[in-house]
């Protein structure tokens, strides 16, 4: 037995984006056994029609290169057709999408950009593309990216709608190297959203420094805001992790700050504090 997996565009693999906008490691079983000529065949190609043809199918075909058709006879189709979102009566309602997946248009907080009230949460978040620095996705196709963009649409909906009151307690100057180190090393928010989400502190009329927990990364570098510093998790293009610090100053953020990469991901080291305190020096109290 064989299988032939046909797409007109070329597959992709995480481990060769650097994100999940690929193909995951542990479906690459038959990326590897058609490398291997082990009964599994890849073709860039587009499928034009499948007709049945007795007890069996015929799936006509043509080559993505070169337009060449191919036919191929098959025992069993499946055919993939590609994600759409359920919205149901919503477009009528006003929401906005875009794109052959349908996504709703949003903003940062995940609330629909064409009807203010109505929120999303899910797999669905990825309509929201972020900053997709180096052209990397983020995770929020993915569950486990999702889930930490749902906790932040649910605590900003409890601000803005049900008057709630989150702690933000206050960063003692001395501490906010440590506290952001840590947060680079450990954070689950920003290791799975990588250059999306960001732990973020800002300065208050009185001089100090509050922490506002994670925010989207966009939202802080792209919105005019008080004095204060987002920190983050980035992927380069040659798959380099390393963090990287966006500090706000007189309403804008005027550029980033990279800190070198730890062969373990723990940014807890000296080298990392001196880099760190430089970079907070201009929002420390005079």
């Amino acid at each position: 037995s064989s299988i032939i997996l046909a797409s007109p565009s070329p597959a992709s693999l995480s481990i060769n984006l650097h994100s999940l906008g690929g193909i995951r490691a542990r479906y690459v079983q038959p990326w590897e056994d058609a490398n291997l000529g082990n009964g599994v065949y890849i073709m860039d190609a587009a499928i034009d029609r499948v007709e049945r043809d007795g007890d069996l199918f015929r799936v006509y075909l043509h080559s993505s290169a070169s337009g060449g058709p191919f036919v191929a006879e098959v025992d069993e189709v499946i055919a993939a057709t590609g994600f759409s979102c359920p919205l149901q009566d919503l477009p009528e309602l006003g929401v906005s999408t875009f794109g052959q997946s349908r996504l709703p248009a949003m903003t940062d907080f995940f609330e629909s950009a064409t009807v203010p009230g109505i929120f999303f949460a899910g797999t669905i978040g990825q309509g929201v593309a972020g900053l997709r620095k180096f052209g990397i996705p983020a995770n929020s196709g993915a569950v486990h990216g999702a889930r930490y963009n749902a906790r932040l649409t649910a605590r900003h909906i409890a601000e803005q709608h049900f008057g709630v009151r989150i702690d933000r307690p206050t960063v003692a100057p001395r501490e906010m190297v440590d506290m952001l180190l840590d947060e680079l090393t450990l954070a689950p928010e920003i290791w799975n959203q990588k250059s999306y989400l960001a732990r973020a502190l800002e300065r208050q009329a009185d001089g100090s420094m509050r922490d506002e927990g994670v925010v989207p990364l966009a939202a802080f570098v792209d919105t005019p805001g008080p004095d204060g510093i987002a920190v983050t998790i980035e992927t380069n293009a040659q798959g380099s992790i390393y963090p990287i610090a966006y500090v706000r100053r007189n309403g804008r953020v005027a550029g980033e700050s990279p800190l070198d990469p730890q062969p373990l991901h723990d940014f807890r080291t000296a080298a990392h504090a001196r880099r760190m305190g430089d970079i907070v020096a201009p929002l420390m109290p005079r």
